[in-house]
């Protein structure tokens, strides 16, 4: 499908210190980086999202999640550091798994675009971070200094323009 929230991931996720700061808070706060990356996409095109449309995202893709996404990613980890198989061709099995995964986020992210329509609008970074909150909250996480950092990074990747401190600010808002 034509998904511009795919895409904008993409470019995010490839922006400095992004990769590192979602994998970081998907193992530290169990997020799910798609529905992460959904709240910055959102707050961009200057939607703010209710705690009702974050619920509705993540029961649009939570079985797929359980399902399919966490078992490839589990795989392709346990391949990283297995030492049953030969290197060499377990590599190449991981690396086959690494591209399903992909292939399944971005079925992932899919069903969060058809699940809460966004329309194209001015980017807000105050709806980027209160996004963030919003889905914090819902899943009952309390952010420390490092997540706060990592939450940060990606704002600023999201909104240029921001400082650190500024991206912080919001976030606590």
């Amino acid at each position: 499908d034509d998904n511009p929230f795919w895409t904008y991931s993409l470019a995010l996720y490839g922006r400095d210190g992004v990769a590192a700061a979602c994998l970081d808070l998907q193992d530290r706060l169990d997020l799910d980086v798609n529905v992460l990356l959904y709240c910055c996409w959102a707050g961009i095109q200057g939607r703010t999202l209710s705690a009702g449309d974050i619920e509705n995202l993540i029961a649009a893709t939570g079985s797929w999640r359980d399902r399919v996404v966490r078992p490839l990613r589990a795989v392709r980890q346990w391949l990283k550091t297995q030492g049953a198989a030969p290197a060499e061709p377990a590599g190449h099995l991981r690396d086959d798994i690494k591209a399903s995964e992909l292939a399944a986020e971005a079925i992932e992210q899919g069903l969060l675009y058809r699940a809460v329509p966004v329309a194209s609008g001015e980017p807000r970074p105050e709806a980027v971070a209160g996004n963030l909150r919003t889905y914090l909250s819902i899943l009952d996480r309390v952010p420390g200094a490092a997540d706060t950092a990592a939450l940060a990074a990606i704002v600023c990747a999201c909104c240029p323009a921001l400082t650190p401190l500024d991206a912080v600010r919001l976030l606590e808002a």
